[in-house]
């Protein structure tokens, strides 16, 4: 269940629900402290769409084929995801956060956009 894999990233990174909020609230814009990056490495990499610092772009796609929603935005969201996948940052933690701001950015990903 995401919502648990969210709480157990939170806990593992510290990162509150008022992090949370301020970088959702400001649109995810400026740059996040790290515990924020390695929070999203740990929501990839409980999802196993990151492993030894390389998004698993294959799995990602497999996972995402399966969501009602955006079964029919699967075209769209392939090439967003292929896009994205060699996007390297400083360290794993940045490079997970590098990918999920470029999936977003090409709506790539599921959820509020």
């Amino acid at each position: 269940d995401f919502r648990q894999i969210m709480q157990q990233c939170m806990q593992e990174n510290q990162v509150t629900e008022a992090d949370l909020k301020e970088f959702m609230a400001s649109g995810m814009q400026g740059t996040p402290k790290d515990n924020l990056k390695c929070y999203t490495k740990c929501l990839m990499e409980k999802q196993g769409h990151f492993a030894n610092g390389q998004f698993n772009a294959q799995a990602m796609l497999e996972s995402l084929k399966n969501v009602p929603q955006i079964k029919d935005r699967m075209e769209e969201i392939t090439s967003g995801v292929n896009a994205c996948k060699d996007i390297k940052g400083t360290n794993d933690c940045d490079t997970a956060f590098k990918v999920t701001m470029c999936l977003k950015e090409h709506k790539a990903m599921p959820g509020p956009h």
